[in-house]
């Protein structure tokens, strides 16, 4: 708890730094306006914010079992192959959520193309953030748009928040672009 905690000072921090305070305080009316309303807890594949451990860990068996899901990355991710043409090359999803109180409280989501290497530069996670963003779009088309604002660090950043769940989207590293969901309930601050 304390971790994620610590997550969410140094995001809010961030977002205060790339934003300004302007569109900071717009952020903010925002998460205050629909921490209002009802919940929002779907992620993705029937995953959702405050399943509880041993339903995630069921369902995702049951998905692996059907061929959906398989290892991720080191074995500590579980994978998601786009390979139906969901972008514009095929790609893999590694996630995996934190848990508070045994339930899921924010999905840490990695996307990368497959064949990427230095030399295969429309492979970039230049090119595949707006890739992403298309597809999430398509996913999540209710509520609120996704808005871009400027971090320093991770330049353009896309966020949308409807009722408690909030999604940020960006670029990770050259060959990466991180998706951050959060249940916004657990840390009103952000």
């Amino acid at each position: 708890m304390k971790k994620l905690a610590t997550i969410a000072a140094f995001i809010a921090g961030l977002l205060t730094i790339a934003c300004g305070d302007k569109d900071f305080r717009s952020y903010q009316s925002l998460v205050e306006r629909e921490l209002k309303k009802p919940r929002v807890d779907s992620i993705f594949f029937g995953i959702s914010l405050a399943m509880p451990v041993k339903q995630f860990y069921v369902h995702c068996w049951d998905l692996n079992k059907q061929g959906l899901f398989t290892d991720g990355m080191g074995n500590t991710k579980i994978n998601y192959q786009l390979v139906n043409q969901e972008l514009d090359h095929p790609a893999d999803m590694n996630f995996y959520p934190a848990f508070i109180d045994g339930k899921i409280a924010s999905m840490e989501v990695l996307f990368q193309y497959h064949g990427w290497g230095p030399w295969t530069r429309e492979l970039n996670s230049d090119k595949l953030l707006p890739d992403v963003l298309q597809l999430f779009e398509k996913w999540y088309p209710g509520g609120n748009p996704f808005i871009s604002m400027e971090d320093p660090k991770r330049g353009k950043i896309y966020i949308k928040v409807d009722g408690n769940r909030r999604i940020i989207l960006g670029l990770y590293d050259d060959t990466q672009v991180k998706a951050d969901f959060s249940d916004l309930s657990q840390n009103t601050k952000l």
